[in-house]
């Protein structure tokens, strides 16, 4: 009987054994193959930025006080961009209000020289806008419709703007007491 199961165990242990064996040859033939790969790893985004500043330090180019027809003044403002993305830059008028916004005369010009404290140096190279306050914030009243050809092109550029203001002589008499509001906008995109 020892023997029989001897036998048994054998077929058993054969059986076995050449699954195993045909099983590995059959793993190692469909390895059998040539493989090759590559990647482009470390992919990154990163976004640029824009960034525009002025040398006003919060400070209004005007509080004009007791003008009257044929008053005139001016200031200059010196825009920095500091960005890394090429834009450009425009200029309009935001909360423009006031009775006397249609008598006021206003030049907008850009170039170089000048501060905010001073325009002296200043070097006019276009001339933006001519025209009263009361136009300027009713057609120039976001980027679509400001004015300006300032488009720098990286961090460090600069444009000095001059705006000059003139009291019409032909202001009426019904303007006296009267006000006007303005809030100059630069806008990069």
């Amino acid at each position: 009987m020892w023997a029989s199961g001897v036998k048994t165990y054998a077929v058993v242990a054969a059986v076995v054994g050449g699954i195993a064996v045909s099983s590995g040859a059959m793993w190692q033939a469909s390895n059998a193959a040539f493989t090759a790969q590559t990647d482009n790893g470390a992919n990154s985004w990163a976004a640029g930025t824009v960034t525009l500043g002025d040398d006003d330090s919060g400070s209004a180019m005007f509080a004009a006080t007791n003008i009257r027809p044929g008053s005139v003044g001016e200031r200059c403002i010196k825009l920095t961009y500091n960005g890394s993305l090429s834009t450009s830059v425009k200029l309009y008028g935001t909360a423009v209000s006031g009775a006397l916004s249609p008598y006021i005369d206003l030049v907008v010009e850009e170039g170089t020289g000048g501060t905010f404290g001073s325009c002296t140096g200043f070097v006019a190279s276009a001339t933006d806008y001519t025209g009263t306050l009361a136009a300027f914030g009713s057609g120039k009243t976001d980027f679509a419709s400001g004015v300006g050809s300032f488009a720098p092109t990286g961090a460090g550029q600069t444009k000095t703007y001059r705006i000059a203001y003139t009291v019409n002589t032909g202001t009426p008499d019904s303007a006296q007491g009267a006000a006007a509001n303005a809030t100059f906008t630069w806008e990069a995109r």
